[in-house]
């Protein structure tokens, strides 16, 4: 047979299984690690944009602020450092906004920037056009007033009454009013780095949201699998551990004619094919015993045969008159004699009912007639003692051998004579249930203990319970009665009762 698997052995079934069991698993470990990585990377550069953005916004925002002061110091002041200040303070910024644009990978805040750009160009452009050197003079005048005043002082200072300074101060004072509007453009970049945070976040949590719930539906589908595989590897390691179970309780039942056949590794193949020739040993003894066991009881028979006539002529006086103790003497001898017949009878009756040899001649019985029919035997037995037999019976038919059934049934009730007391009650009940007749023999007898109900049918066995015949049984009737109704497809059980022994013959119904 073609198999996708054959192990060599039940070491690399198992093996073989906690690998591929232990697979999804490891599986979904690194699965659930790739995923928290990347939402640790993902996380992480959510977090190093937003606060690159932000502080970004913020430096710019103080550089402008600088870089208005340096621009207002000169308009007041006119001393050329502060219009230097002023352009390195511009190219600080222009260096940081180009910075601040390679942060902005959504393009959403490129407006306010190349806005941001333009104006503060266009300030930074003025300031220096205007940047032309004042007079000695008055440059001097301006610096002995800076000693003695502050800055907030000097950018109130009125105009100093000079040829053409009133409209260049005028000029700019125009152009230090952009910063106004360069502070808003600040303030709404600020703003709208804020809201992009707020959106990489919320972003953030659905990408874990959907993470979660991908890691939840990898793990769930993965442990699925594993259980799928841990049921696939133990039906596997199971199979032939049955298998085994199974041979060996046939053999130890007797059943020597079904092969034993394992299919799993090789090893228990191998354990199996050792089974199956001992099976086959066995049989080969079994049938040597049986052969064994019919020739020597064939054999007694002869020569007991030839003891029983000559006692039977002893006790009928042809040999000539006896006197008393001769007579008791011959009655001895036949009833022995009578007693050692039936046994080697048994015994011969139940080997060829194990071997199967004998002829079934199998035809339609009446049940409820061969019943009456084996009543009718023990009927001055059952009232010599006072024994009542209550029978519920119906015209029901079989198909088997009539001899070997009305053995069977003879067995039955002979033993529920036996062991019922004295004013005890046997009963006879007949059913059909499903297709199959059940007849039901129950007493009112000691009954049969737990110790002697798992072999009370094991040939030569007598259960522990006297009974209160004076002829002791072989021990051979209830198994030769149940290897009968097996070989006529029925079954003969022992039921629970709470009195008595209680027995059921099961048999398929015409």
């Amino acid at each position: 047979m073609n198999r996708l698997y054959h192990p060599r052995s039940f070491l690399s079934l198992l093996l073989t299984g906690f690998i591929f069991v232990a697979l999804p698993l490891i599986v979904a470990l690194v699965s659930s690690i790739h995923i928290l990585n990347g939402m640790v990377q993902q996380s992480a550069v959510a977090v190093y944009r937003s606060v690159a953005r932000i502080d970004s916004c913020r430096k710019v925002g103080d550089l402008l602020l600088r870089q208005e002061r340096s621009a207002r110091l000169f308009a007041v002041l006119e001393e050329r450092e502060h219009l230097e200040d002023v352009e390195l303070r511009h190219h600080e910024v222009v260096d940081l906004l180009r910075q601040f644009v390679g942060l902005n990978t959504d393009n959403e805040l490129a407006p306010f920037i190349e806005e941001l750009q333009i104006k503060e160009q266009r300030v930074v452009s003025a300031l220096l056009e205007s940047g032309s050197p004042l007079s000695p003079d008055v440059i001097h005048q301006e610096t002995a007033l800076n000693e003695h005043m502050t800055i907030s002082e000097l950018l109130v200072v009125p105009a100093v009454d000079a040829e053409g300074k009133g409209s260049k101060k005028q000029q700019l004072e125009t152009i230090l009013d952009e910063y106004v509007g360069i502070g808003e453009l600040v303030g709404r970049l600020e703003d709208m780095s804020n809201h992009l945070m707020t959106q990489e976040v919320e972003a953030l949590k659905d990408r874990v949201r959907v993470n979660k719930t991908t890691l939840a539906w990898q793990i769930s589908g993965l442990i699925g699998f594993s259980v799928l595989l841990v049921v696939l590897f133990i039906s596997l390691i199971n199979k032939p551990v049955r298998q085994l179970d199974r041979g060996i309780e046939l053999l130890g039942e007797g059943d020597f004619s079904t092969p034993i056949q394992i299919s799993g590794p090789r090893d228990l193949e191998t354990l199996g094919a050792k089974l199956d020739w001992l099976r086959k040993r066995l049989r080969v003894l079994d049938r040597e015993k049986v052969k064994m066991l019919a020739h020597i009881s064939h054999e007694l028979k002869t020569p007991l045969s030839s003891i029983k006539e000559g006692a039977g002529l002893l006790k009928d006086g042809l040999l000539g008159p006896l006197n008393e103790n001769q007579v008791e003497v011959v009655g001895i001898l036949d009833n022995n004699c009578r007693k050692l017949q039936k046994l080697i009878q048994d015994i011969l009756d139940f080997n060829m009912a194990q071997a199967r040899e004998l002829p079934m001649d199998l035809e339609q019985v009446q049940v409820d007639k061969l019943v009456e029919e084996v009543t009718e035997d023990h009927r001055n037995a059952m009232l010599a003692r006072n024994i009542q037999l209550t029978m519920n019976l119906r015209s029901l038919f079989v198909t088997a051998n009539p001899k070997q059934l009305k053995t069977v049934i003879d067995n039955l009730l002979a033993n529920a004579v036996k062991f019922t007391p004295d004013y005890g009650s046997i009963s006879i009940t007949m059913t059909e249930k499903g297709g199959n007749l059940h007849l039901v023999v129950e007493d009112t007898g000691p009954g049969i203990s737990a110790e002697d109900r798992a072999q009370i049918f094991l040939p030569f066995y007598q259960g522990a319970q006297k009974s209160r015949s004076a002829v002791k049984g072989s021990g051979l009737g209830l198994a030769v009665s149940k290897e009968y109704i097996e070989s006529c497809g029925g079954t003969l059980r022992l039921l629970p009762s709470l009195q008595g022994a209680r027995f059921e013959i099961s048999l398929p119904s015409v």
